[in-house]
């Protein structure tokens, strides 16, 4: 089942989280959205247990270290990360848009 990553940086309006999705996850990769939809023929980064790193399609290329971290329902960067930050998630995972 696709599911969808949200910044954490934007609000929620009567409970509702009022920011279209980032990204989107399936099957152990994450896709960028583009016109609305994810664009599945070119996963940017590949899901691996909790670590996500950048495969070849992502702007900068394939990452050996990860970038990210799935922890629950919450996506927090690593130290390989250029924008880390230990104390705050960047990303929530929702089951839809």
């Amino acid at each position: 089942m696709m599911q969808y990553l949200h910044q954490s940086t934007y609000g929620h309006a009567g409970g509702f989280h009022t920011a279209k999705p980032m990204l989107a996850m399936d099957t152990g990769h994450i896709y960028d959205i583009k016109n609305g939809r994810p664009d599945v023929n070119n996963p940017i980064y590949r899901v691996d247990g909790s670590r996500v790193y950048k495969t070849a399609f992502h702007p900068d290329g394939a990452s050996p270290h990860a970038l990210f971290e799935i922890r629950g329902d919450k996506v927090h960067t690593t130290m390989h990360h250029p924008e880390h930050n230990p104390s705050a998630h960047t990303f929530e995972i929702k089951p839809h848009p």
